[in-house]
């Protein structure tokens, strides 16, 4: 069983950018699928989110069709990441806030594909690469699976959300909402409705304050050293469970000792609680996938 979030990239949103809609017809039980495209500050990109209820991993795909060069001046390679707060309809990328981070990790630790544990949710380029720009501007169509980022709990999902492309300067190039029938942003054709997300409703209002220098915890496929990690400034945040270790989850605050800044410290941290349920959307059967 299978469900989906499509993103179309719009600066205007909904009021102004007119997305192109391509529909591919059901055959037998297959479901139709559409893709929702459209054109940002020249950059015109599509991402797609799909995800099960049996544990595993969400996959990822994304296909920039247009505007993404290699030209110094744009500034690759290029970040891009889930973020918390949806874009409003003036197209304002810094109304976005911050990475999506429900374990509260912060840009403060250097996210590592080793350890995609430690990382911020909806860090997707820190897990998974960034992009790299081309002489035509186009990226082909590629994807890959995420073991952490959910379509539920609410806390952790990335419906209602959005994503933003970055220049290596942390400059906003491009952005766009996260749409879903699941949540009523989208239809059941995928188009966006351009109504807020009736599952995700709690976001915060100003983005956190990010803590300086970031270090790098990890380096390469073993574990940093528990000496080395108590001299970081910052604490390791607590490790998030994958789809696999728990389908569903819900955030707790758990005090615990610390020892970071060389100083042993009480601290308390987001935690994630495995709970039982499959998560509220039934999703529908597709035989394509």
């Amino acid at each position: 069983m299978l469900f989906s979030a499509a993103l179309a990239l719009s600066m205007f949103a909904c009021s102004v950018a007119r997305p192109q809609f391509e529909e591919r017809r059901s055959y037998g039980n297959r479901s139709p699928k559409l893709y929702a495209r459209a054109e940002v500050q020249g950059i015109s990109a599509h991402f797609e989110f799909v995800g099960t209820t049996d544990g595993e991993p969400t996959f990822v795909k994304l296909q920039v069709l247009k505007g993404l060069t290699n030209d110094p001046t744009l500034g690759g390679p290029f970040a891009y990441h889930i973020h918390t707060n949806p874009i409003p309809p003036d197209g304002d990328c810094t109304k976005a806030l911050a990475h999506h981070d429900p374990l509260n990790v912060t840009e403060g630790l250097i996210c590592d594909p080793a350890f995609p544990q430690y990382c911020q949710t909806g860090d997707l380029s820190g897990k998974h690469g960034k992009l790299n720009g081309t002489t035509d501007g186009k990226i082909a169509t590629f994807g890959y699976s995420d073991a952490y980022v959910r379509f539920f709990p609410e806390t952790h999902s990335l419906l209602g959300r959005s994503i933003v492309i970055h220049s290596s300067n942390k400059t906003r190039l491009a952005c766009g909402n996260i749409t879903s029938f699941l949540d009523g942003t989208a239809d059941v054709s995928f188009r966006p409705t351009c109504r807020r997300s009736k599952y995700v409703k709690d976001y915060p209002t100003t983005a956190p304050i990010q803590p300086s220098p970031p270090v790098i915890p990890f380096n390469g496929t073993v574990m940093t050293d528990p000496a080395i990690i108590a001299t970081f400034p910052y604490p390791l945040p607590v490790p998030a469970l994958s789809l696999a270790e728990a389908l569903n989850v819900k955030l707790v605050d758990i005090t615990h000792s610390v020892k970071f800044a060389n100083v042993e410290q009480s601290i308390t941290q987001p935690s994630e609680k495995k709970v039982d349920g499959r998560g509220p959307f039934s999703g529908w059967w597709d035989t394509v996938w």
